[in-house]
């Protein structure tokens, strides 16, 4: 009968069959068939994994004694960080996770399977430490779920090395206070979930207690502040569970709410304080407040869906803006005030004699000086005086009693003197009384109309100088503001 040979290939072993006539070949070892004499080919690797896994139970605890615990090490590697929701206040990120452990079936001496240090292990096929994220928000899956498929590096000391990408979904609480210059701080806590320290004991990866993040993807909203890890043991009625936690903490970039919103609100304050620097002869000055408070409204209702709803405390952008808007309602209702006491004097009111003391040092102290004095002192050189009078009222078209020179003896006098010098009749002493009813009539439309006026100015001048008080106060309570939400 003739014999034949397979080709001599390193590290395959011949072995012999009988009443084989056929070649066949599978994922395991191969086979060449002459006759009656099979050759059978198997690499190091497969010896390794036949004999490690030859009786192995992957549902228990991978040691020798089952008093000792496994030590499990934990490590979160940060890859992207692919929504912050913060009305749901839901964060999700792309993690690649690290998870070490000793299994103590898993041993061999390299000398006896040709120098092979280590092997791949599908998942299904080895002891996993159940290790799980408390604040999972997968509901639908399971608590391992979220873990990719991936398999498992083995050592011939029995080291099982894990790595597995994990979409990363976690409530995480969100504190707004500082909005949006606020750090948001998220905590991760990893633990076993039936085994207690006894059975399992978990620790981190990294001893220096810094978390990984040297391959994260930069974000356009967040940016990494810290990263940290740490561990702790919690008792529970079942016993005492390691937990590690690993605790990211994100700061906003707040560049784009101070362009888009800040900015806006400061220019709509100014439009809203220069308000007082408008005439109130124009007409439109309460016109423009309402349009700035609504503007201002307008922009509270677009951050309102840009933020989660809290009632344990105020945004600081929130409150910024409430400020504005609560200086916006108060120059509208002085807006108007000032419109009550500017017409004040179509009604020939009088000004109180204690609003023009304090005017007269008020306006001093905001540049009205000249203004002021021009309405309420008397200057001697022009005759032009304040009555003591509060009725009374100054004004630079008022004359004295020595102006009027226009007397009804003057007049008599010149018609006298017109009809040659005759003594005068009845005719004469009835001209000369209606002459001076006249002009007794003329002096006193004038007085009065000299006095309304003088009302009028008055009452302009107090308007004008509280205008420029409010003003002055709008730019300081800005100023402050600012200063203080800003830094």
């Amino acid at each position: 009968m003739k014999r034949g040979f397979c080709p001599s290939f390193p590290h395959w072993e011949l072995h012999l069959k009988i009443n084989i006539v056929r070649r066949r070949t599978s994922s395991i070892d191969k086979e060449c068939t002459f006759g009656f004499f099979v050759a059978k080919f198997e690499n190091w690797e497969m010896k390794v994994i036949r004999h490690i896994m030859n009786g192995y139970e992957k549902s228990a605890r991978p040691v020798l004694n089952s008093a000792d615990p496994v030590p499990v090490s934990v490590d979160i590697g940060l890859r992207e960080l692919v929504q912050l929701d913060q009305p749901k206040q839901i964060i999700n990120l792309n993690t690649w996770w690290r998870i070490f452990w000793k299994d103590e079936f898993f041993t061999w001496n390299i000398s006896d399977f040709g120098n092979v240090t280590s092997i791949v292990l599908g998942l299904d096929s080895v002891w996993l430490p159940d290790i799980v994220l408390w604040s999972n928000l997968n509901t639908d899956k399971s608590p391992r779920a979220s873990y990719s498929k991936t398999d498992v590096v083995v050592s011939n000391e029995g080291s099982m090395a894990w790595y597995t990408p994990v979409q990363l979904e976690s409530s995480c609480a969100l504190d707004i206070e500082d909005f949006p210059f606020d750090i948001q701080t998220c905590p991760f806590i990893l633990s076993s979930w039936n085994y207690a320290e006894a059975k399992l004991n978990l620790t981190y990866y990294r001893s220096n207690g810094l978390g990984d993040q040297a391959h994260f993807k930069p974000n356009s909203e967040w940016e990494i502040h810290s990263y940290t890890v740490s561990r702790r043991a919690n008792v529970y009625i079942s016993g005492t569970y390691p937990e590690v936690v690993f605790t990211l903490q994100l700061k906003r970039k707040s560049l784009y709410y101070l362009y888009n919103l800040v900015m806006p609100c400061i220019l709509l304050m100014l439009l809203s304080a220069l308000v007082f620097s408008l005439p109130l002869e124009s007409g439109e000055r309460i016109v423009l407040a309402i349009t700035v408070t609504l503007a201002m409204t307008v922009f509270l209702l677009v951050i309102k869906d840009a933020i989660p709803p809290s009632s344990d405390s105020v945004p600081l952008l929130v409150q910024f803006f409430g400020m504005a808007i609560v200086m916006s309602v108060v120059n509208t209702g002085l807006s108007i005030f000032m419109s009550n006491l500017f017409y004040r004097g179509e009604y020939e009111m009088p000004v109180p004699v204690w609003l023009e003391k304090v005017l007269l040092i008020v306006g001093t102290s905001v540049g009205l000086k000249k203004n002021v004095e021009s309405v309420f002192t008397c200057n001697k050189n022009t005759m032009i005086c304040v009555q003591e009078d509060a009725k009374s009222t100054p004004t630079s078209n008022l004359r004295t009693q020595k102006e009027f020179t226009f007397t009804a003896d003057n007049v008599v006098s010149n018609i006298v003197n017109d009809v040659g010098g005759k003594t005068e009749g009845t005719i004469v002493k009835q001209i000369r009384q209606l002459l001076s009813r006249i002009v007794l009539a003329i002096e006193e439309k004038q007085m009065k109309q000299a006095q309304a006026e003088g009302l009028k100015k008055k009452w302009k001048t107090v308007s004008l100088v509280l205008d420029r008080v409010c003003l002055i106060f709008n730019l300081i309570v800005i100023t402050v503001t600012c200063s203080v939400y800003l830094t």
